[in-house]
């Protein structure tokens, strides 16, 4: 059985043992986010999560573009690299190490930490993602499961978006900064990150001004 309640939402990787404290963030007005998959991915689930993370982004006054390489980006522009780990298509059979354990945790998303400070270098895992929402998604029409897929997709990505934004390691108590979500949570008609943590995004925006983030990994 998969677990259906709440899963951990982000698990960051320490890629060294330190614990310098974050420099904090440069004020931004847009984020381009570099996308990468380990395989293809459906167009409509693409558009669905891509259109999701815009919407989840607009209340702070962030702009989100998309490019599919480094190559394509100007010195000005703060960059995230976000990578699609797994399968993420919904009528794809899960793989064998999606069956956990009753009560099992697994992440459905990682961003990378080096020396305590939260780089712009995140995975959405796909098959978590689909494990996790299986019941839910198999409940809707087939046409309809693409567009599902990509709502959760952007979910999680926005997730991830805030803690490399913010550069931070903590979570919000409410809305889509809160540490765990469910299936039915990634499927809902409607989330949102809580007041509070909106308010903390929109300051990033406050002078209008840019900063950038090396692309290279």
């Amino acid at each position: 059985m998969y677990r259906r309640s709440a899963l951990l939402l982000v698990s960051l990787w320490e890629a060294a043992a330190g614990q310098a404290p974050a420099s904090p963030p440069k004020p931004i007005s847009s984020l381009t986010i570099v996308l990468r998959s380990d395989s293809a991915v459906p167009p409509p689930v693409l558009n669905s999560m891509e259109r999701e993370v815009e919407s989840l982004a607009a209340p702070s006054g962030i702009r989100i573009t998309w490019a599919l390489d480094t190559d394509e980006l100007q010195p000005s522009q703060r960059v995230a690299v976000l990578t699609l780990r797994g399968v993420c298509r919904p009528d794809a059979s899960l793989p064998a190490a999606m069956q956990i354990a009753k009560g099992g945790v697994i992440p459905l998303g990682q961003t990378l930490v080096a020396d305590g400070e939260v780089l712009p270098f995140a995975d959405v895992r796909c098959d978590p993602i689909r494990a996790l929402m299986c019941r839910e998604l198999f409940a809707r029409p087939s046409n309809q499961r693409e567009r599902f897929l990509g709502r959760a997709l952007g979910r999680v990505m926005a997730h991830e978006m805030y803690h490399i934004l913010l550069r931070t390691r903590s979570h919000g108590t409410t809305g889509l900064a809160r540490p765990a979500q469910s299936g039915v949570d990634l499927m809902a008609d409607r989330d949102a990150f809580a007041l509070s943590d909106e308010h903390k995004l929109s300051l990033l925006n406050s002078d209008g001004s840019t900063g950038s983030f090396a692309a290279d990994r």
